[in-house]
């Protein structure tokens, strides 16, 4: 990883305690994901952590990244971990990374070859519905691409290079090429959430200082009556049968 991605990185460490609001969103996907994980016994590894707390909340957990610094257990890229951890794993977990990742279908091969019978993929992506796609073409700074035929992209900052459509390009609309690429994985789960929340709270560009029991009021709210039609985030939960 180049010194800006480190640089960048190292510089959101301990977000959650200055971005009070986003680090209660934060929270909520951590407790999400560990509803989520399968019980089979193996690693639990978490892929691009960066400024990940998650270990806060999922205590048996790994935490790895393209690059070593004070918040990595592992250094790895997703790529290799069929080949590092084969039949290994139990849960395989991205938040906000599976969009950067420039050949998806490789990825998938390796995390199928790294995973344990049962094992899962759990991933928070962005959502592609009519409220999200405004407003991810309106913020702009990576892409969000529906269009794109292939599944690969290119890529020379894989921090940076993105297509924020490409969760919902593989697991929806090109549904059918998953299954016959990938016929032992399974999609358990796919549910949008947030969306307004985590644009109140500034995510990590802007720290709009909104105070916890707001965002608590809000997410409430939203799951409620928002959530589902128009969240900006998915969780997905794929099992290797």
């Amino acid at each position: 990883m180049n010194n800006k991605g480190e640089s960048l990185t190292q510089n959101r460490l301990g977000f959650e305690k200055l971005n009070i609001a986003l680090g209660i969103l934060y929270k909520e996907w951590y407790e999400l994901i560990s509803h989520q994980l399968c019980d089979s016994v193996g690693m639990n590894l978490e892929l691009g952590c960066g400024a990940s707390f998650i270990d806060k909340i999922i205590k048996n957990i790994i935490k790895s990244d393209v690059f070593l610094n004070s918040n990595t257990d592992l250094r790895i890229d997703a790529m290799e971990v069929g080949l590092k951890y084969e039949n290994q794993i139990s849960n395989l977990i991205l938040v906000n990374v599976f969009h950067h990742i420039n050949n998806p279908e490789l990825f998938l091969k390796s995390a199928e070859k790294s995973l344990l019978s049962g094992g899962r993929i759990i991933m928070i992506e962005p959502s592609n519905n009519i409220w999200s796609r405004f407003v991810y073409k309106l913020v702009g700074h990576e892409k969000f691409d529906t269009e794109q035929i292939n599944w690969d992209f290119e890529s020379n900052d894989p921090l940076l290079d993105s297509n924020q459509a490409l969760s919902w390009i593989i697991f929806k609309r090109d549904y059918k090429k998953f299954k016959k690429l990938f016929p032992e994985f399974s999609l358990l789960k796919k549910k949008s959430m947030m969306p307004f929340s985590y644009l109140l709270s500034g995510g990590h560009t802007c720290n709009t200082k909104v105070g916890g029991i707001i965002i608590k009021i809000i997410r409430k709210l939203e799951r409620s009556f928002f959530d589902n039609q128009f969240g900006i985030f998915d969780l997905i939960c794929i099992e290797k049968i």
